[in-house]
């Protein structure tokens, strides 16, 4: 699988590096990899680099995985909520954008970045 989730215990973030091609089906994997390692860090910050990764999704699978995530975490008793995540990519992707705005609207802490210390500065602040 093209992807490295780590629990980065200096800054306390779960950092998620993902690269190549990237399917609706291994995006779910990913979600439920990344959800086990919140709950056994009992960590909510996730710094996603996707500058490497090409989305192979439709706008449909795009708009559908917030609701995704929402219900990986409730079956592991965790809120999804509580998570704020930063999405750091290589380009201006209206994909990314478009997974923005849905995230925001399901009421998820969710930001696109083209910069990887903007997006860390981001997660940090309180």
């Amino acid at each position: 699988m093209p992807h490295t989730i780590i629990y980065n215990s200096e800054e306390r973030v779960i950092e998620i590096k993902i690269h190549g091609n990237i399917s609706f089906r291994e995006m779910k994997e990913i979600i439920t990899e990344a959800a086990q390692t919140v709950k056994a860090e009992n960590c909510f910050l996730v710094l996603n680099d996707m500058r490497e990764a090409s989305l192979k999704l439709s706008m449909l699978e795009i708009y559908q995985l917030p609701k995704i995530l929402t219900d990986i975490f409730a079956a592991l008793e965790l809120n999804a909520y509580k998570l704020k995540r930063a999405l750091v990519a290589a380009n201006g992707l209206k994909d990314y954008s478009f997974f923005e705005t849905v995230a925001s609207n399901r009421s998820q802490h969710v930001k696109y970045f083209l910069d990887m210390d903007e997006a860390r500065k981001w997660l940090f602040e309180k």
